[in-house]
């Protein structure tokens, strides 16, 4: 990320804060100057459709307002400059997440997505 980077990002939650029917989360992260990350863009996607599926889910998520909280975290810490960035409490937030989701056979796969997108924004 260069100087010229700019991340703009908003988080909307209606609802009982995913905690029943009709519950509804978007996020959104607009990334705009001469190189946007795609590994950013592609963990934004990955992070919005998991959480369309907690909201379907949210009657078999404990408290899953955390869900979207953790998914958040996530989002901001891969978001920051790598010099600047918190890895442990993006790995935290993560190892959060999946402890939530991971009872739910739905959220496999998209774990395993997110696991292997996050490691490039970890130290090896």
């Amino acid at each position: 990320m260069t100087d010229e980077d700019k991340y703009t990002y908003s988080g909307t939650f209606t609802g009982s804060q995913f905690g029943g029917p009709g519950s509804h989360f978007t996020q959104n992260v607009t990334t705009s100057g001469p190189s946007a990350d795609p590994n950013l863009v592609q963990l934004q996607a990955l992070l919005t459709d998991l959480m369309a599926r907690v909201a379907a889910h949210s009657t078999e998520i404990d408290h899953p307002e955390r869900a979207g909280r953790d998914a958040e975290e996530i989002l901001t810490e891969a978001a920051r400059p790598a010099a600047e960035r918190d890895t442990g409490r993006l790995a935290d937030a993560f190892r959060r997440l999946r402890d939530r989701l991971r009872p739910i056979a739905d959220f496999a796969d998209s774990l395993s997505k997110l696991a292997d997108l996050l490691t490039k924004f970890l130290p090896s």
